[in-house]
């Protein structure tokens, strides 16, 4: 497989999981998701997903692209798996309703310009 069909993939992995997890959460409150452990752990996985595919993107091919904080999406990966318990809903939340969205789009560009 070649790198730049590699990097599509991923690009492709990253914006279903925003576009799903985002989707799931269009009707939820705050106090919905924080009650509820399957959208928590939902919500939690995804990210999971996204940090890991951003983690396979190098640092000069994400570089370029400026408003996104590339380190904390692929060092959100390591809490999740290892300060799980850390893990505070409202910072969950926040990422899914206010970032995944913002990175969406940048990846929407990302994907046309190396397509």
């Amino acid at each position: 497989m070649s790198a730049s069909r590699n990097l599509l993939i991923r690009l492709g992995h990253i914006h279903d999981e925003i576009t799903d997890l985002v989707k799931a959460f269009e009707n939820e409150s705050f106090e919905s998701f924080s009650e509820s452990y399957v959208l928590r752990r939902t919500a939690e996985h995804a990210i999971l997903i996204i940090s890991e595919a951003v983690k396979a993107l190098s640092v000069d091919f994400t570089d370029p692209y400026q408003g996104i904080d590339w380190r904390a999406i692929r060092d959100i990966g390591n809490v999740l798996r290892h300060d799980y318990f850390e893990v505070d809903p409202k910072v969950i939340w926040r990422v899914v309703t206010e970032r995944l969205p913002e990175l969406k789009l940048v990846v929407e560009q990302m994907i046309r310009d190396h397509s």
